[in-house]
């Protein structure tokens, strides 16, 4: 904590009904070498134990509400309404981060460049059906023209950039996408750590509905990034051809888009 008590980085988690995965996230925030964060949970009034479980924990700096929401994007947003954090990161039941190292050295990267990053991004570990961890690089933050430049599990925004936005509940998939293109269209600055920072389990929402996702991703870009019609048609065909390759020839997929794969630790 600084001198007014207020931590470095302020860690989100959204969980409903997943208690597993929530322990696994904690254990993951628990063994950070750097403790200058706080904890924020928000559940939706889970009935599988999260609650007590929630009650019980003693961790500094944690803090936890547990009530209905509109869903996964309401929830996200009452997460935000309570950060105090310079840096906001999103680590929702059963992502983690991808070592104890993570925080310690994003907040030394951003110590090394002078200033305050809006957007600070990392690569992701996706682990897959056989427990393994593949690689996924981050792109340059360019790629946001295309779609999302690495997981959100991967990105820190600071709370100074997130002034007066929040994530958009009308999209289904694509709120994330959304809000990091109109942070980056307002502010523009950002920082590539060049390290993995979360461990994503590949499946879920946003595997099952990649679809919804990417013809939402149209919206921003014609509203958020001004893309012309034309720009907007190439990239969904681009899209189609990604989507039947994962679908179709998910070994090839995974050669192209993973740099290396290590077994789970």
């Amino acid at each position: 904590m600084n001198a007014d008590g207020v931590p470095y980085f302020s860690i989100v988690t959204v969980t409903l009904n997943d208690l597993g995965g929530l322990l696994r996230t904690r254990a993951s925030i628990e063994e950070q070498s750097m403790g200058n964060f706080e904890w924020i949970v928000i559940d939706g009034a889970s009935t599988d134990g999260t609650v007590d479980e929630l009650q019980r924990c003693d961790l500094p700096n944690f803090s936890y509400i547990s009530e209905k929401d509109r869903g996964l994007y309401d929830a996200m947003n009452k997460g935000l309404a309570r950060v105090r954090g310079q840096y906001v990161i999103f680590m929702n039941s059963a992502d983690c981060f991808a070592s104890p190292q993570v925080l310690e050295r994003v907040a030394q990267r951003i110590a090394a460049t002078n200033g305050h990053p809006a957007i600070v991004y990392g690569d992701a570990f996706e682990r897959t059906a056989d427990s393994k961890l593949v690689l996924k690089k981050a792109r340059p933050i360019h790629w946001l023209h295309y779609g999302m430049h690495t997981h959100h599990q991967a990105i820190l925004y600071s709370r100074d950039s997130l002034s007066g936005l929040s994530y958009d509940e009308s999209f289904k998939m694509s709120a994330d996408y959304d809000l990091t293109c109109r942070i980056f269209q307002r502010v523009g600055t950002s920082l590539a750590v060049g390290i993995p920072v979360c461990i994503f389990v590949r499946g879920g929402l946003s595997e099952e509905k990649s679809v919804v996702g990417r013809v939402e991703n149209w919206r921003v870009q014609r509203d958020v990034l001004r893309h012309s019609l034309g720009r907007r048609v190439l990239t969904r065909m681009a899209y189609l051809a990604s989507y039947v390759t994962r679908k179709e020839l998910r070994p090839i997929y995974d050669w192209l888009r993973f740099q290396r794969v290590r077994p789970q630790s």
